[in-house]
């Protein structure tokens, strides 16, 4: 029989198992009347009564007949033959540079399943291991801690229980769960928080997102909407603008209130443009108010003005966090900072330009791109390429040398597909490294530049440079001028394989553009791979989405049988009355043969080769792509052909 121990700084063993639903309120109560009338423990009283097993508790509890002295958990896994010696190694090797923890990294690289080390470690510190998927949790637990607390120390609140210390004083006890028991350091800050005992139950990760998803729900920080924020600040009377050429030196001055006002104001409106998944927020100085608006779904809306007089004060605020120079407004200036959202790090590029106003002066426009690390994560089967498309993709980004590139106009996606072409790719066999302008998500196992102009580090350079790092692959934020496709061409025809973006309107037109700069014909035809042309497209509001009739000109026009049924939005509440929600994509990929090569070799057209792609490589386009797209009631018929270009 295992030797369960259970004593006053131990969970209380007959609550769990009531709130596992491993026990019912009538098996629990006979259990604890037997209790007190034997005086055995509650956990021997359970399996003799034939209520719960010795393992389920074991699991359920994590004790074991073992010495008191802890084993460290490398070599307490190692003599137990859950792993070798050879991963140990390798493991505390990447532990020096990553900073993790061992467990952590043991899950990290496949060497052991999150839900195995748990149990593992459950029993090694006898610390209750729970499954929280249908784990009673208190309904107001969340009252107990913040939700972003919660997300930021990965833990979550379960219930508290009512009772006596020693000194028969009433006392408090709050049971959380947590994926690491030995990190005293959050066991305590969350004491100093809820100002009571903490008992801790070991979750998995997942597991405790899931339950803090749960827990929130409908409870988290009532944060007031921008709007009211912005209407508790207007004026009462309109403010006169000043005079051409005085800038903002004469506007009034703001009380301490108004001054908090300005900071809760730039808080929220980033927290609200990222709840929307805008892109970006522009903030456009007028003559009597700051005009604020989010791209959402690559398109522009126009939320509520900024009184003037709070005009200077949100935009050097904003500049302030960027760690710009507040001084100076003559010339554009870049920066960047990092907020948490719910849990999340998201970092927001800022751009500023001087603008003159006819009355105020020079003014600042300030734009902010939302890089959100959660939104460039889809794996590529799930980014809407054609079947056919997606198997040439996959083949031409896992040659072992040439190069792939992706084209499309800014906000098309082209990086999000170059993320996702690399982390389809990425394994420890091989050395992935890249160079960008600016690093827009961080990817683990990946070496990524940021490239600064101002220090020497151009792409040109930084080719140079990763040539000597034995790299596998390398991506270029973009080939933008001669002697970085020269070098990138070089590269390729080396035995690296290399990504890349290009700015054409379609597959074909990136040979003519790689000709313009110079670069030589064959060298062009034998290094190029294929070439993936984008767009990014409204996708239609499931909740609204209805047949539409096409108007017979329009099926004339655009070769249109009567048999194609296309869809469109009616407007509804979840989508703000547009018919849209969310972006797709439309995709072309050229991969050149014979044909295509000699026709780049002797400097024909785009329209020349796009031609004999369709003909010779049965090419998919952007114009079919978004048809079918349309057909199958991803997006209107509108905006599909809206976002390509005739294949006549």
């Amino acid at each position: 029989m295992v030797a369960f121990m259970i004593n006053n700084n131990k969970l209380n063993l007959g609550q769990l198992l009531l709130r596992q639903g491993v026990l019912d309120e009538d098996q629990l109560a006979h259990a604890m009347a037997e209790h007190k009338r034997t005086g055995l423990m509650l956990s021997k009283i359970l399996v003799r009564l034939g209520m719960v097993n010795e393992e389920t508790l074991t699991n359920i509890l994590g004790s074991q007949m073992q010495s008191s002295t802890k084993m460290r958990i490398g070599e307490m896994l190692l003599a137990q033959g859950y792993i070798n010696q050879e991963q140990l190694d390798k493991a505390l090797e990447t532990q020096k540079t990553s900073g993790k923890r061992l467990g952590r990294t043991l899950v990290d690289l496949g060497y052991m399943p999150e839900e195995r080390l748990i149990e593992i470690l459950s029993r090694q510190f006898e610390v209750p291991y729970v499954k929280l998927d249908n784990f009673s949790i208190d309904p107001n637990a969340y009252n107990y801690l913040p939700e972003d607390m919660c997300r930021q120390y990965k833990v979550v609140p379960l219930f508290v229980q009512n009772g006596e210390d020693d000194r028969r004083q009433a006392k408090s006890v709050l049971t959380i769960a947590m994926t690491d028991p030995t990190n005293m350091r959050t066991i305590s800050v969350v004491k100093f928080k809820v100002r009571m005992d903490v008992e801790v139950v070991m979750a998995s990760e997942a597991d405790v997102m899931k339950a803090i998803d749960r827990v929130y729900a409908g409870h988290g920080t009532s944060e007031e909407s921008l709007a009211e924020l912005i209407g508790e600040s207007k004026d009462s009377e309109e403010l006169e603008t000043v005079e051409r050429g005085q800038g903002n030196n004469d506007e009034p001055e703001l009380t301490d209130e108004e001054g908090r006002a300005v900071v809760k104001i730039v808080t929220t409106l980033i927290h609200e443009a990222i709840a929307r998944h805008a892109s970006d927020i522009h903030l456009e100085p007028q003559e009597t108010f700051l005009k604020l608006r989010y791209r959402i779904d690559g398109d522009l809306q126009v939320m509520s003005p900024i009184p003037a007089r709070l005009m200077p004060q949100i935009l050097s605020r904003i500049k302030l966090l960027s760690k710009m120079d507040i001084a100076e407004k003559r010339k554009p200036l870049d920066g960047r900072f990092t907020v948490r959202y719910k849990g999340s790090e998201v970092d927001l590029r800022v751009s500023s330009f001087p603008i003159s106003l006819r009355k105020r002066g020079v003014c600042e426009k300030i734009v902010m791109r939302i890089l959100d690390p959660n939104s460039g994560q889809f794996p590529l089967k799930d980014m809407g390429f054609d079947p056919r498309v997606l198997k040439q993709f996959i083949d031409a980004i896992n040659a072992p040398n040439g190069i792939v590139l992706v084209t499309g106009p800014t906000g098309s996606g082209k990086s999000t597909t170059l993320y996702a072409s690399i982390r389809e790719i990425l394994d420890s066999t091989i050395n992935i490294s890249t160079m960008e302008d600016p690093v827009e998500l961080n990817i683990d196992g990946v070496n990524q530049g940021q490239i600064n102009n101002a220090a020497g580090f151009t792409f040109a350079a930084g080719i140079r440079a990763l040539l000597r790092q034995d790299p596998d692959v390398i991506m270029i934020g973009e080939m933008r001028d001669q002697e970085t496709s020269s070098m990138a061409i070089e590269a390729a025809l080396t035995g690296h394989l290399v990504f890349s973006t290009l700015h054409t309107n379609d597959a074909a037109g990136a040979f003519p553009r790689l000709l313009e700069m110079g670069l030589e014909p064959f060298l062009v035809s034998t290094a190029i791979k294929g070439v993936l042309a984008q767009r990014l497209v409204r996708r239609i509001c499931k909740y609204c989405k209805e047949p539409v009739e096409i108007s017979q000109a329009m099926r004339d026009e655009f070769h249109l049988t009567p048999d194609m049924q296309f869809y469109h939005g009616k407007g509804c509440d979840k989508c703000d009355g547009s018919g849209y929600k969310g972006r797709c994509g439309i995709y072309e990929f050229l991969v050149p043969n014979e044909t295509v090569r000699n026709l780049i070799i002797k400097r024909s057209s785009g329209d020349v080769i796009k031609r004999a792609a369709m003909q010779e490589c049965g090419m998919i386009t952007l114009r079919m792509d978004g048809i079918q797209k349309a057909l199958d009631g991803h997006t209107t018929l509108e905006q599909a052909i809206g976002a390509s270009t005739s294949d006549d």
